[in-house]
């Protein structure tokens, strides 16, 4: 009775009634192919809906209901993640036949990779070895390719076996039980040199791992097992034990000291440099290990601001100058005042290009300061051709405007098609039309892995007419294109952000530059240090300004919301501006590190220069940070179609806590915006 029921449901329709479906969908067929986008849009958002209802009936178990709606999906972008769930769901029920029909169907999907761990665990636990192999690809997890060296000893897989279970022994930290099977074999192998377990001792005891050191020193040839004790007594005490050492002058003795020295350093610099010069004349060091020996001294001590810093910076020959030794020459020149040394230290071209333009800028402000105006005009002249915090200084220095170096992406038509009908594209977009941004996240990220820095320029103009403008914005980023500043500097939340900064009485374009800075305009976001939001308030701090501003009905969720987030954010920018008397470097330094550090920061007494306050920021976050958010506002003066302020009108000279700002005798001659030199 139930069959004949539903036959009768099914053949409801009177022939005329088939008839007129029939050319109903006919004319839908025609609609479709000669019309654009709004009978399309309708489509796919059925498709959507039909994707959530999927979705929902699979959470639920309703089996059944999933399969009939999961069938009308298959052409649409996001059907395989329905056969992934259900897959994943159901693994240990499913036959391998299937698992493996997915897996090479839909191998560039992002989650396809974990569908395919979890199938492996349950190969092992089911001892289904040669199953395992045949679908084993390289994997991160060292437990896993632990299982895969095993596979291959039960399978009698043995070509190059036993070097791959070298490989994955070697390493300087203790490994998991499931490796045991591979190293027995290997500890019966010919193999298992002293001087592997060497190799494996030497990358342990620098990774502070002392248990596995003494394990492996059990392993050693008599003489090695007296020299990893003799390191290990280093380690622990490497002032008593690196003076007169009884050990040979041999590389590998060399090595222990050196290490003893750098443990030394940790705790007393002075020390650690007597020390090495001790050393030094029992002990033929070369010129790499005297280089890594003194620019870990050199940075301890201007770390702890040591009356040794500037010699053993100055010590440090230029071509072993890193960017850490720079950072501290740079610092402790400024500290003291010593614009012969930085002249000195920054004479020729930059070691690292990315510090090329902090160099040139500091060897261009020595010279100024030592009296070679023309030669710094130079250097200030070259530089502020650059769009950049340092470009931007030295044409202040100069007094030349800037150049904001917009260049547009050329317009492909063909290639921004080309990327943005990719499947990861395709299913990144529909992610995002269902509000699921983590998955969205990924497929996007997952695209860019295989494209050019071309096809990521075209992905970021794909995503700005999306209105996905953060996914802009971080895609540029890791292109290194950097000259569409249409693409990099949206001007979004625009009501919300012109409204506040006019509430609050602060800078529009310092207020979107922090906001670009903090989030890059994503809503939701959160950091690891549990910062939300737009401009990544803090629970604490936002439930601190709610009440200060008067706003009721607080949740730290809200500070998700742009609504929430930038009254907040915004009343936090005005309080620091407000604490420091309308300093805008100093709120901005404040608004990232907390107003009690910047306080501690300040001169001890009278004044100091804006971009020498900012250089000795100890926070290297809150430095870099500082430097963004006013270069970022000089850009969305240009954006904002104002008049582009100069960067020294937003960096007020930085005084004292005591200094009395009425009087300003001592501080104008040094002041940044009264430009000293006029050229």
């Amino acid at each position: 009775m139930q069959i004949k029921a539903n036959l009768k449901i099914e053949n409801k329709y009177s022939m005329t009634d088939l008839i007129q479906r029939a050319i109903l969908s006919f004319f839908i067929i025609v609609v479709l192919t000669i019309s654009n986008s709004p009978v399309f849009a309708k489509s796919i958002e059925f498709q959507r809906e039909d994707y959530l209802a999927a979705k929902k009936a699979l959470d639920t178990r309703q089996y059944r209901t999933f399969g009939k709606i999961a069938n009308t999906l298959k052409d649409y972008p996001l059907y395989p993640y329905l056969r992934y769930e259900y897959l994943r769901r159901n693994l240990s029920k499913i036959k391998d036949d299937e698992i493996i029909d997915f897996l090479k169907r839909y191998y560039d999907l992002p989650v396809t990779a974990g569908l395919r761990k979890s199938w492996l665990k349950l190969l092992v636990k089911r001892s289904h070895w040669q199953t395992f192999l045949d679908n084993y690809t390289p994997q991160l997890d060292v437990k896993m390719e632990c299982h895969q060296l095993q596979a291959r000893i039960k399978t009698n897989n043995n070509t190059f076996l036993l070097e791959d279970i070298r490989t994955t022994w070697l390493v300087g930290k203790s490994l998991p039980p499931q490796c045991d099977p591979a190293f027995a074999l290997l500890y019966k192998s010919d193999f298992m040199t002293n001087e592997l377990v060497w190799k494996r001792l030497r990358l342990s005891i620098r990774n502070d791992q002392l248990n596995l050191v003494n394990y492996l020193s059990k392993r050693l040839e008599p003489k090695y097992k007296a020299l990893a004790k003799i390191w290990v007594q280093i380690y622990q005490n490497p002032y008593k034990y690196t003076y007169k050492p009884k050990l040979e002058n041999t590389p590998i003795a060399r090595e222990i000291l050196a290490h003893g020295i750098l443990r030394l350093a940790r705790y007393d610099v002075i020390k650690a440099t007597q020390r090495l010069n001790e050393l030094k004349e029992q002990y033929s060091f070369t010129l790499s290990e005297i280089a890594e020996i003194e620019r870990t001294l050199a940075i301890r001590a201007a770390k702890n601001k040591s009356n040794l810093a500037l010699q053993l910076l100055d010590e440090i020959d230029n071509q072993h100058v890193n960017k850490q030794v720079f950072h501290y020459r740079l610092t402790t020149a400024l500290a003291n005042e010593d614009w012969l040394a930085l002249k000195k230290w920054t004479t020729g071209q930059a070691p690292d290009i990315d510090m090329e333009l902090r160099w040139s800028y500091w060897h261009a402000r020595a010279l100024e300061e030592t009296g070679e105006l023309n030669k710094a005009h130079e250097i200030y002249k070259k530089i502020a051709k650059e769009r950049d915090y340092y470009g931007f200084l030295a044409a202040d220095r100069i007094n030349i405007t800037y150049d904001m170096n917009h260049y547009p992406i050329p317009k492909n038509r063909e290639e921004f098609s080309k990327v943005a009908s990719l499947p990861a594209m395709k299913r990144s977009y529909e992610f995002y039309k269902l509000s699921m941004p983590y998955p969205a996240r990924r497929e996007w990220q997952h695209a860019l892995d295989k494209m050019t820095t071309y096809q990521m320029q075209m992905a970021a103009a794909v995503a700005s007419q999306w209105g996905w403008h953060n996914r802009a914005i971080i895609t540029m980023h890791r292109a290194k294109a950097y000259d569409d500043l249409v693409l990099r500097f949206p001007i979004l939340f625009s009501a919300l952000l012109d409204k506040y900064a006019k509430k609050r009485n602060i800078d529009a374009s310092w207020l979107y530059g922090l906001v670009r800075a903090e989030s890059a305009f994503i809503e939701d976001v959160s950091s690891p240090a549990g910062a939300l939001g737009l401009m990544q308030v803090m629970p604490k701090t936002g439930r601190y300004m709610a009440k200060y501003i008067g706003l009721k009905g607080f949740k730290t969720s809200k500070l998700r919301k742009a609504e929430t987030n930038i009254p907040i954010g915004s009343a936090y920018m005005k309080k620091m501006l407000t604490d420091f008397n309308g300093n805008i470097v100093l709120a901005t330094a404040a608004y990232n590190a907390g107003p009690h550090r910047v306080s501690k920061w300040l001169p001890k007494e009278g004044c100091e220069e804006p971009d020498v306050w900012v250089e000795k920021i100890p926070f290297d976050e809150t430095r870099k940070y500082v430097r963004r958010v006013l270069a970022f506002a000089n850009i969305y003066d240009w954006r904002l179609k104002l008049k582009v302020k100069p960067i020294k009108k937003r960096m007020q000279i930085i005084v004292s806590k005591n200094h009395n700002l009425a009087d300003s005798s001592g501080c104008t001659e040094i002041n940044i915006t009264e430009n000293k030199h006029v050229y």
